[in-house]
């Protein structure tokens, strides 16, 4: 397996195209695993990083596929590296997915990686203890950081803010990756910043914060979080390789909801986390579903509030989005 950074991935996007046509073409003729280039993001996929950093814990690894991963911390590239084809799967948004195919952009979400829901830690908002902003009127002319434009965490601001007759334009918007905010708070850049795991457990460690809401202060519903996309046409020609996946997949997901500390540990031992062991192994993790279904029906409830917040100009089909054959049985 093989890790890269974004940056490197994206240059020479037609190169990087052409080599994973005559991979895929060699594997098929001779029988070699096929590989898989996956883009995965810096917060809430865990079980997908197992797989990437202890490929040995699964059962059909090295068989029917092997894993080329390249780590975003942003979810703008990510998308543009999935839809230029330098990579085959990616790990994002599930608003996203739906926001995408609203603008002509299609891709089929075929595994729940994590979700916000009253069952787990919900994706919170923090200031500095010092900050003068102890509400959400606090905020009005200052300046928040959050992973970027159209995305989850721009809706859950901009969704906090209209509780209280608030609108976005209130406050100043500061696309900021995850890896960054806390840095970015430290110093001043933002006044409030958006904080997922594994970054929140550290940001409470390290600073002295308070928090002032997190996502599910304005989206009063589970919602899918992450979830695996691939698009239509190779996921179809790649089937077997698919399944295969999602089956280790899911044991990867059930051997980190019952050993969470050696999950984690093994994740820490491989680099995939850089955090204080004490913080991470204790963390207040997000909700995984065991089956890795996809909820339709929330997806259907999160579409119907990105139209009300103007996130998204005309509906679409949200079932069409969704392929949950290749989930193992």
């Amino acid at each position: 397996m093989r890790v890269t950074d974004s940056n490197v991935i994206l240059r020479g996007v037609a190169a990087a195209c052409l080599l994973g046509v005559v991979i895929a073409s060699a594997s098929a003729a001779f029988g070699q695993p096929v590989t898989l280039r996956v883009g995965y993001g810096a917060a809430a996929e865990e079980p997908l990083w197992l797989l990437l950093a202890k490929p040995d814990l699964a059962r059909n690894y090295g068989k029917a596929y092997t894993l080329d991963g390249s780590r975003f911390t942003g979810s703008d590239k990510r998308a543009q590296a999935f839809e230029a084809g330098a990579i085959d799967l990616a790990s994002g948004s599930a608003n996203g997915v739906i926001f995408g195919a609203a603008e002509g952009v299609l891709a089929k979400m075929i595994a729940s990686i994590s979700r916000e829901s009253s069952r787990g830690f919900s994706t919170t908002f923090y200031v500095k203890e010092s900050s003068p902003i102890n509400s959400i009127p606090d905020m009005k002319g200052k300046t928040v950081g959050i992973n970027g434009f159209f995305t989850s965490g721009h809706l859950w601001l901009k969704a906090a803010l209209e509780k209280h007759g608030l609108v976005e334009t209130d406050v100043k918007i500061t696309p900021i990756p995850f890896p960054a905010m806390q840095e970015s708070l430290d110093a001043g850049r933002v006044d409030l910043g958006q904080f997922p795991q594994p970054f929140a457990a550290l940001l409470e460690r390290q600073m002295k914060v308070r928090k002032i809401f997190d996502a599910k202060y304005g989206v009063p519903f589970d919602e899918e979080l992450i979830v695996l996309m691939g698009k239509d046409e190779f996921l179809k020609k790649h089937a077997d390789a698919i399944r295969a996946l999602l089956e280790d997949l899911k044991d990867a997901t059930k051997f980190y909801l019952e050993r969470p500390r050696e999950a984690r540990q093994l994740l820490i031992d491989a680099k995939m986390v850089r955090a204080a062991p004490d913080v991470y192994l204790a963390m207040n993790d997000y909700f995984h579903e065991p089956t890795m279904q996809v909820d339709v029906e929330a997806l259907e409830k999160m579409q119907e509030f990105q139209i009300k917040a103007g996130f998204q100009k005309k509906p679409v089909d949200v079932k069409s989005l969704v392929d949950l054959s290749y989930l193992p049985k």
